[in-house]
């Protein structure tokens, strides 16, 4: 019993430390739902609970503080908030990633990003993915009623996300997958690999956007929308079931790390 703490320290460190500072009154319950969660043969995105009457009746900002622990949060938004100022060099990264954001390599982030410092290590940046201009990503979302939606964000690799983009708890967003700008993503979307949303589009939450499927400007979308098929207007309907294979176009936002040589094959093969 005695090495007990040491066998903590060395297993798990960040917990450790945590254990010495006061926990907000919902913290237990967001980590032993994020620990039983991952360890599901398919773990959920998002999870919904809801806030004791007094804590409902509260301004979110103090709601808040109860998730975790207030002296880290407060650093980790101040990180956050730093490193969204920055121009594109190491210390941005750096900042970031001891914010509690998962960076993989040949990330692209444009300046005036707003991410989330509640909840560490929700929100994951995979390899070559670009995010552009005044993106916002939330990890925790208050509802009606004192419900309140905390999930994962996960951008996948080589997705582009447009200037200005919402992104909520619990939205997935798949390879190589193209996201307009001003977009809005509710809580619990899946956009699917190749997929493509069009600026100034609304998801609504829960929805799942198809593998290669392909949303168009300006549309609100209240049902999933099938695999390679192409949907438009408020609510938007399919107007196309399959979409053929095109010639790619170059983003708005382009990830400076890409191989120039990889697109110019890519053109010339198609």
């Amino acid at each position: 019993m005695s090495n007990y703490w040491l066998e903590e320290l060395i297993s798990n460190p960040r917990d450790f430390i945590d254990s010495f500072y006061k926990q907000g009154k919902y913290y237990q319950k967001i980590r032993s739902w994020d620990k039983s969660n991952k360890k599901r043969k398919v773990p959920r995105t998002y999870f919904v609970f809801t806030l004791d009457e007094e804590d409902a009746k509260k301004n979110a900002t103090f709601s808040t503080y109860e998730f975790g622990i207030k002296e880290h949060m407060i650093n980790r938004g101040y990180l956050c908030k730093a490193a969204s100022l920055m121009p594109l060099t190491p210390l941005k990264y750096n900042l970031l990633k001891l914010a509690g954001v998962q960076i993989e390599e040949d990330v692209f982030i444009a300046p005036e990003i707003t991410l989330d410092g509640v909840l560490r290590g929700w929100t994951r940046f995979r390899r070559g993915s670009s995010i552009g201009w005044g993106t916002r990503c939330f990890n925790h979302l208050f509802e009606e009623d004192g419900k309140i939606i905390v999930g994962y964000i996960d951008v996948g690799e080589e997705a582009s996300i447009g200037g200005f983009v919402s992104i909520t708890p619990g939205v997935v967003i798949g390879k190589k997958a193209n996201i307009g700008a001003e977009v809005k993503l509710g809580p619990g979307v899946h956009v699917g690999d190749h997929a493509k949303v069009g600026a100034g589009s609304i998801i609504t939450p829960f929805v799942t956007i198809g593998e290669g499927a392909e949303v168009m400007m300006g549309s609100v979308v209240t049902v999933n929308v099938p695999p390679h098929s192409k949907v438009q207007g408020n609510p938007a309907k399919i107007v196309q079931d399959q979409i053929r294979d095109r010639k790619p176009k170059l983003d708005l936002i382009i990830n400076p790390n890409m191989e120039i040589e990889h697109i110019d094959k890519t053109n010339k093969s198609s």
